[in-house]
C-alpha cells in the first residue's frame, strides 16, 4: 500500500496566499496540538498522583480534574491529526487508505474520551468525598468551567476567602508541603488577608 497519493496539496495553479495560509496554519497548529496533548496528559498524571495522596490522607487542599482520566484518550486523536497534517510541509497527500485507517483509529478515542470525561469526573469526585473531603464552592470559582476545589475539613471553607483566593492558594499549597495545618493560624491568615484587601476596607 502506497503511503502517499499522486495528488499534491498545492499545485502550480494554487494562489500563493493559499499556499502560505496552509503552511502557516500547519506551523501554528502543530505546537498548539502538542501543548494541548501535553496539558491533558499532565492533568491525567496529576489526577493519578492526587488520588494516591487522597487515599493516604496526605493532602489538605487541592484542585480536582477527574475529567482528565477520560480526556486522556483524546490524545490518540490529537496524535493522529498531527500525523495527517505533516504531509502539508512536503506538498503531498496521504493515500486514501491511510486517511481512512487514521479516521478509524482516531475517531473512537475522541468519542469515548468525550463521553467518559464527565463520568470519570463524577467517579473521582465521589471517591474524594467518600474519603471525607468537602468541595468548597467559595474556592471553586464561577463561569463556564469552574475549578473543583476541595478541603479536608469543611470549616476551612470560608466565604470571605472567595475574593482572597489569590492570597489563600499559596498558603494552602504551603500547608500541603508542610504536612500539617492549624485552624487558628488559618483564621489569623484570613483576617490578615482581609486587612490587606480593598474588598474589606469599608468594614
Amino acid at each position: 500500500m502506497d503511503i502517499f497519493s499522486k495528488e499534491s496539496v498545492f499545485t502550480s495553479q494554487t494562489p500563493f496566499k493559499e499556499v502560505a495560509r496552509g503552511i502557516l496554519c500547519g506551523i501554528f497548529a502543530l505546537p498548539i496540538l502538542v501543548i494541548l496533548s501535553k496539558g491533558v496528559f499532565d492533568k491525567f498524571l496529576e489526577t493519578i498522583s492526587l488520588l494516591k495522596l487522597v487515599d493516604k490522607g496526605e493532602i489538605f487542599f487541592f484542585y480536582e480534574a477527574g475529567q482528565s482520566l477520560g480526556l486522556v484518550l483524546c490524545i490518540i486523536t490529537i496524535i493522529i491529526f498531527i500525523f495527517l497534517t505533516l504531509p502539508v510541509f512536503i506538498n503531498r497527500r496521504f493515500s486514501k487508505p491511510i486517511v481512512r485507517w487514521s479516521c478509524i483509529v482516531g475517531g473512537p478515542p475522541l468519542l469515548i474520551g468525550l463521553i467518559t470525561a464527565p463520568i470519570s469526573s463524577f467517579l473521582v469526585e465521589s471517591y474524594i468525598e467518600e474519603k471525607g473531603y468537602s468541595r468548597c464552592s467559595y474556592y471553586s470559582g464561577s463561569g463556564y468551567n469552574p475549578v473543583d476545589y476541595y478541603v479536608f475539613d469543611s470549616k476551612y471553607c470560608v466565604s470571605e476567602v472567595s475574593v482572597l483566593i489569590h492570597k489563600a492558594l499559596p498558603w494552602f499549597e504551603e500547608m500541603n508541603k508542610k504536612g500539617e495545618v492549624d485552624y487558628d493560624e488559618f483564621l489569623l491568615k484570613v483576617e490578615q488577608w482581609k486587612a490587606e484587601s480593598p474588598f474589606f476596607k469599608d468594614e
